[in-house]
């Protein structure tokens, strides 16, 4: 039976990222309609979704190639949040068992399970979480779902979020929809997430283009949180 692994694809490479942005660019400006609006620092927080050892180590089994390459990318927009003294969110697929939290229709659907307390929750090498940030477990695709991430965004005065990591099509879109649908500015760095192949992450970015977010380069929104335009 075919699986997710069928689906995986080499897209991208730390030798074109930067070549393959302008072209994701290229392809989601069709959906980019509106008006751009730049991101303020001061009421902004960086949400890390799943970058962790379970997408991102070669050896796992739920792992992208794609996720390592944007590694770098996320290490550097985790920087410019914390230089700006701005929070940085971590969101973790993780789940206690089968039984009290995964149930049977998620188990049918994605059946590679996450657990909490292993290696698979840890993150990626070259990132890694202050005690002051916060660790946001999740047990659905959405990072809003059955957590305290809105009351986090709200008691510390957040109106964006960047939202950043993988799948691009299914836990980073969840989760930026929702955000969305909470009255949340929501942008989405199109090098700062990756898929198990180039359509699923073009075909997600033009959707949250199109009607829930600013789909711009990771480098824009460092700009931006410097004050540039």
């Amino acid at each position: 039976m075919p699986g997710p692994v069928d689906l995986v694809e080499t897209y991208v490479s730390p030798e074109t990222l930067e070549a393959r942005l302008a072209q994701w660019l290229e392809r989601t400006a069709p959906y980019r309609w509106r008006r751009e609006i730049p991101i303020r620092a001061e009421t902004s927080a960086l949400l890390v979704v799943d970058m962790t050892r379970a997408f991102v180590d070669p050896d796992r089994p739920l792992s992208s190639p794609n996720a390592r390459v944007i590694l770098p990318r996320v290490a550097e927009l985790v920087t410019a949040f914390r230089q700006r003294g701005r929070p940085v969110i971590w969101l973790v697929q993780g789940h206690h068992c089968v039984a009290y939290d995964r149930g049977e229709l998620l188990s049918d659907w994605w059946p590679v399970p996450i657990l909490e307390g292993t290696p698979d929750v840890e993150p990626a090498e070259g990132l890694s979480v202050l005690p002051q940030e916060k660790v946001i477990l999740k047990r659905r695709y959405s990072g809003f779902y059955q957590t305290d991430l809105e009351l986090t965004l709200r008691c510390l005065k957040v109106e964006a979020v960047v939202v950043c990591g993988v799948l691009t099509n299914v836990c980073p879109f969840a989760t930026a929809f929702d955000a969305f649908h909470r009255g949340f500015r929501v942008y989405v760095p199109a090098d700062g997430t990756a898929s198990l192949n180039e359509a699923l992450h073009v075909g997600a970015l033009c959707t949250l283009a199109g009607w829930a977010a600013t789909v711009t380069g990771g480098g824009t929104i460092g700009r931006w949180l410097s004050g540039g335009g």
